[in-house]
């Protein structure tokens, strides 16, 4: 609620970042990612064509399916030498054994000279993710203060109200809800 998604947005719909990557790709992870589906994700995205899921005979499915997760990594780095990408990765999240695939995607697969002309862009909520991912520079949008949740509320809860004496009832109102939203502007 403090940002974090808006200012990706907003990076990301730039149009001088446009000009200078040859791909974006925005990716919205879930607490409930697979791996798997955010590597084809990034392919689709990139116009390429995602590699198909082995059915070789005599392997389980679980085998199967992490030898594809390695063809789909291989397919992104070799993206990522031939373009300059900025991905997004929104909101991701580091409980249930997630931090792990995110810190082996991040650090050991991705060679740092194959990957330097492109940028990564992460969200989250958990500090445990930037410092597992060993994020190079870190932004953390702060809270409003008192000033500014006031204006952004008042901005949009009372564009409409032209009469005096019922505006100053909603501002009575109003300046009980907004310290309640601690400067959130999500809540706001």
């Amino acid at each position: 609620g403090v940002g974090k998604t808006t200012i990706s947005k907003k990076i990301f719909n730039d149009t001088v970042v446009r000009d200078h990557f040859n791909q974006k790709i925005w990716m919205s992870v879930s607490s409930s990612f697979r791996m798997e589906v955010i590597l084809r994700s990034i392919l689709e995205q990139s116009g390429e064509k995602s590699v198909e899921q082995s059915q070789e005979g005599g392997q389980s499915g679980q085998i199967s399916a992490v030898a594809d997760q390695s063809q789909l990594l291989h397919k992104v780095i070799s993206l990522l030498k031939e373009k300059t990408c900025l991905i997004i990765f929104d909101d991701i999240w580091g409980e249930k054994g997630g931090l792990d695939l995110w810190k082996k995607f991040f650090s050991s697969d991705l060679p740092e000279s194959d990957c330097k002309r492109s940028c990564f862009i992460i969200t989250t909520r958990n500090k445990d993710v930037t410092s597992a991912i060993t994020a190079d520079e870190i932004h953390q949008p702060s809270f409003l203060d008192d000033e500014k949740s006031w204006l952004l509320f008042s901005k949009h809860a009372f564009r409409k109200i032209q009469e005096q004496s019922l505006r100053e009832k909603f501002e009575e109102v109003g300046k009980l809800i907004v310290p309640k939203c601690g400067g959130l502007p999500l809540a706001l």
